[in-house]
């Protein structure tokens, strides 16, 4: 299951920027009973809005810790307002000079840092703290909370363009990091020019929306509407070449990518991964981390960037068969790794990066 490292570095862009979806796509989620700082939502909307208004070069820097320790990547950014984003790989020397667009997103597709923003909102209470500086930039600080006002993230955003500059995201504790994305440098731009890369998404994908799940689970897929740690499907998409979907769902800071494709699990899918507790579960934890079963004449890929705890549950939430031994003919679905990477909304890291 090797990763195209062109490939690893579009999605890993989709941290910052989000796959680009309908104005449909963000199901209606009821609003939960807490008091959100008219401030925060302010500061978070227009986060949400300014790479569409400011063109901008800096350095970016993505870290997340788990069980393998800590993942790091950094990134040379150049971002046109008016076209998207050129993201180079800096600091590697398996992908030296490693090169990706990111197209503009719409005005409909309000994220940060590729999370939906509605979601966001409906999950978490969004607070305002204080005024900071951060690389030489005065920012303005957002933090939200739990349920239990236990922290869930924090995101500092640049006063005067509106420019997320980092971001922190915490386990269910509220003290342990487990992931960061930081600019550690950047300049403004009066206006970029982008030559034009390859399309983000390769020919063949299709969105397929949120319009068409009830028939989907008519015809066997196994899309719920929502997964255990609050997640909400958001999204659908098809590979019309081998006919497997990708159901993203998100609660607005966290992300995780459900891809189902009709077959059996080939062993030699799963190389490189460890067993789990349950017989015919394989992970590989990283930035983001894999999971890799089968059930009921499916094959399941999910990549997500959840803490290792909140990750599990989210396998458990689905059937799981016990593995057997399979023909040649009989293995399928060991192209699934290749579409995850180029669709996956929280980017997809290969472990050679960091």
């Amino acid at each position: 299951m090797s990763l195209s490292r062109l490939a690893v570095l579009v999605s890993t862009a989709l941290i910052g920027f989000g796959l680009p979806a309908s104005a449909a796509a963000v199901p209606a989620v009821s609003t939960v009973s807490k008091a959100d700082s008219p401030t925060a939502v302010s500061w978070l909307q227009r986060a949400a809005a300014a790479p569409n208004r400011i063109s901008y070069h800096g350095t970016q820097i993505i870290t997340a810790w788990g069980p393998q320790g800590a993942s790091s990547a950094m990134f040379d950014i150049t971002h046109a307002a008016s076209q998207g984003s050129e993201i180079s790989v800096l600091g590697s020397s398996s992908a030296p000079g490693a090169k990706a667009f990111v197209q503009r997103a719409t005005a409909a597709d309000a994220a940060i840092d590729g999370g939906p923003l509605a979601l966001l909102q409906a999950t978490y209470q969004l607070v305002d703290k204080c005024c900071t500086d951060l690389i030489g930039r005065t920012a303005v600080l957002v933090e939200a909370l739990r349920a239990d006002q236990t922290l869930a993230a924090r995101f500092w955003i640049d006063k005067t363009t509106g420019l997320l500059l980092q971001r922190q995201l915490f386990s269910e504790d509220g003290k342990t990091m487990v992931r960061a994305t930081v600019f550690t440098e950047l300049e403004i731009e009066d206006s970029e020019f982008l030559g034009h890369l390859p399309p983000m998404l390769p020919s063949g994908v299709e969105a397929v929306g949120m319009g068409k799940v009830d028939n989907l689970r008519s015809q066997g897929w196994v899309c719920a509407p929502e997964l255990p740690a609050s997640l909400k499907l958001y999204d659908v998409h098809r590979d019309t070449a081998n006919g497997s979907l990708q159901f993203s769902y998100s609660d607005g800071l966290f992300n995780v990518s459900v891809f189902e494709q009709r077959g059996t699990l080939d062993p030699a899918a799963v190389a490189g991964f460890s067993s789990t507790d349950s017989p015919g579960v394989y992970q590989r934890y990283g930035m983001p981390s894999y999971v890799v079963w089968s059930s009921g004449g499916i094959v399941y890929t999910l990549i997500g960037d959840l803490p290792p705890d909140q990750l599990g549950e989210v396998v458990r939430a689905f059937g799981h068969d016990v593995p057997i031994k399979l023909t040649a003919i009989e293995r399928l679905g060991t192209g699934l790794a290749k579409i995850a990477t180029w669709l996956t909304p929280m980017g997809a890291l290969s472990p050679k990066l960091g």
